[in-house]
């Protein structure tokens, strides 16, 4: 299998996220109407950028088991698949292979279901960060603590760094 072949697995996906964070989608990043919030941009954005808010944080939250997610998202490959965006996601999510639980050099020779075991894994990954970064934005806008700012998820990694480099100068 060529890594082509391997982002193209990946690609077919469809990552989930629980209703009970939907509203988010709708306040900061729904395109169809206005929100409350500046509209951010497409719903991926919104899952990409929690993502990297949850890693940041390193809040991987396991989903809610259930049948509660949400049916209105589009397939990795469906999110702008030309978006460096993405590209970014995969290449951060290639980079944690250790965590997700794969060895590269095996990839090639998995049997087709070792290889949707490694799929599945780098979903869950995928979706776990994700929610931890989403079940922090949800207690931020819950508590009115997101400023309205085209600027929201730099400025709140731009947070999250400082805190984490406050909290490391205060261990020294």
């Amino acid at each position: 299998m060529t890594s082509s072949e391997f982002r193209e697995i990946i690609l077919i996906k469809y990552p989930r996220f629980p209703k009970s964070v939907e509203y988010l989608f709708v306040k900061l990043a729904n395109k169809q109407k206005k929100g409350e919030f500046s509209q951010f941009g497409p719903l991926y954005e919104l899952y990409v950028y929690s993502f990297y808010l949850g890693l940041k944080l390193d809040s991987r939250i396991e989903l809610p088991t259930g049948n509660s997610y949400s049916d209105k998202f589009e397939k990795i490959g469906g999110w702008k698949s030309a978006s460096p965006l993405i590209d970014f996601l995969l290449l951060t999510i290639f980079s944690r292979s250790d965590e997700i639980g794969f060895d590269w050099n095996e990839l090639e020779d998995m049997d087709e279901k070792e290889l949707a075991e490694v799929v599945r894994k780098i979903v869950t990954f995928i979706e776990e960060y994700a929610y931890g970064g989403l079940i922090f934005l949800k207690n931020k806008f819950d508590n009115g603590e997101l400023d309205n700012t085209q600027y929201l998820f730099v400025d709140l990694l731009n947070d999250l760094s400082k805190i984490k480099a406050d909290f490391i100068s205060e261990d020294k």
